[in-house]
């Protein structure tokens, strides 16, 4: 356009012989012209570009117009297809069953979907902008979010129960906001209820007759004019009835760990040396122990404060193993001593490595590694559950390691807090 306006202004100056003037008259005709193009630009910018109605513009505005236009086009589609997800996003957590929030790093409501309202009291619409606690008064919910530890889930009760029916999961994002999600299980707790009162009245109302069976077996094994055949008979189903009988056991002892809480229990201070003790003797009285060497190193006058009675479960079953699943007169481990933050139980022996596979799925209930070997063994798949429960009531953790060539070792680690020394053992 500036190329054409000189060339009119040449052509002109040829004409009339004055040039200067020609050139500039054509010059600032242009400039007006470009003015007024640019100014109805603006005029149709600030009226926010309305595509239907795009002003008639020639040169490099119009090529402008047509760029915005364009943009504002594929916006217009873009927001649509957001608008879209949004409403997607909006209708499936109003579906949700469980409650939804979002809240910020000054514990501030920024959004809650509508189950928020059931199951917490939380209005959508009126309480966002809210804290969280000044709505929810309840002080396990605050010190939980004050504690910034979320790996394991927080179970709480509802207003309309006293039971442990609703499960808070935090998950962090961006900077100091977090989603929270609240959920309601108590049907999944009902039906573990129900599973725990059906194993422990089966296992109860198995345990009576087992054992008179048993005792028959036992009489009739005494006798001296069975027939031989007739007792080898009578003596694998009495080791079969004893299995058995070990698992009703063992399935009562895990009811009775995950029923009821530790702080009903009767705590005292427990001499572990003294039962690691007692387990090796009893073990050596069994049928596993083939003349392998127990290797003791224990700290005496250490005490652990908790349950006499799973404490010897649990330091039972990892001896017992270790000693099933070692090779005959080869040697097994047994330490008991203090570090810098906990008591430590270690137990090891050198028998075959667990392949990391199996190794995660150890404390499984009936989990076994190779069902075969495990059945002649005489163990019942419960051994390992029943321990990382008994750990688990006692503040304290189970790890197992096993490595080629080197054999497995499982330790027993208790919080120092439980630790309790002869000096203090009668207070504690």
């Amino acid at each position: 356009m500036a190329l054409a306006a000189l060339l009119i202004g040449l052509l002109l100056g040829l004409v009339t012989g004055y040039w200067a003037v020609s050139i500039g008259t054509a010059l600032f005709v242009f400039i007006v012209s470009q003015l007024i193009q640019i100014a109805r630009l603006r005029e149709w910018l600030l009226n926010d570009a309305p595509i239907d109605n795009t002003p008639h513009l020639s040169g490099t505005t119009d090529r402008i117009i047509s760029e915005v236009c364009a943009i504002k086009k594929e916006n217009t589609r873009q927001q649509e297809k957001l608008e879209e997800l949004l409403r997607r996003f909006d209708a499936a957590t109003r579906a949700m069953p469980d409650a939804m929030l979002i809240v910020n790093e000054l514990q501030t409501i920024d959004w809650a979907n509508p189950a928020a309202q059931k199951l917490l009291g939380i209005d959508a619409q009126r309480d966002v902008g809210q804290r969280i606690d000044n709505i929810v008064r309840d002080p396990e919910i605050t010190a939980y979010l004050a504690n910034n530890e979320f790996n394991q889930p927080l179970e709480f009760s509802s207003a309309r129960s006293q039971e442990n029916d609703l499960m808070l999961r935090v998950i962090p994002y961006e900077e100091g906001r977090k989603l929270l999600i609240v959920h309601d299980h108590q049907d999944l707790l009902r039906l573990q209820q129900v599973r725990k009162s059906f194993i422990s009245n089966a296992s109860h109302e198995m345990r009576t007759p087992l054992t008179v069976i048993i005792g028959y077996l036992e009489a009739l094994t005494s006798r001296d004019d069975a027939d031989a055949g007739i007792r080898r008979g009578i003596e694998g189903a009495l080791d079969q009835a004893h299995r058995l009988k070990q698992l009703i056991e063992d399935l009562l002892s895990l009811s009775r760990l995950e029923s009821l809480p530790l702080s009903k229990s009767q705590t005292t201070p427990v001499d572990i040396a003294a039962l690691v003790h007692e387990s090796v003797e009893l073990v050596k009285a069994s049928k596993l122990y083939q003349g392998h060497k127990i290797e003791l190193r224990l700290q005496e006058n250490m005490y652990i404060n908790g349950d006499e009675r799973e404490l010897q479960s649990a330091v039972q079953n990892i001896i017992e193993n270790a000693v099933k699943y070692s090779p005959t007169d080869s040697p097994v481990q047994i330490d008991w001593l203090t570090t810098s933050e906990n008591a430590v139980l270690s137990v090891r022996n050198r028998g075959e490595a667990i392949e990391h596979g199996h190794l995660v799925r150890l404390t499984e209930r009936f989990y076994r590694i190779d069902k075969g070997r495990s059945r002649d063994k005489g163990g019942t798949g419960l051994g390992l559950s029943i321990v990382k429960h008994v750990m688990e009531r006692h503040d304290g953790e189970l790890v197992i390691e096993s490595t080629k060539n080197v054999g497995t070792t499982v330790r027993l680690l208790f919080p120092s807090e439980r630790i309790c020394l002869e000096a203090n053992r009668v207070s504690a």
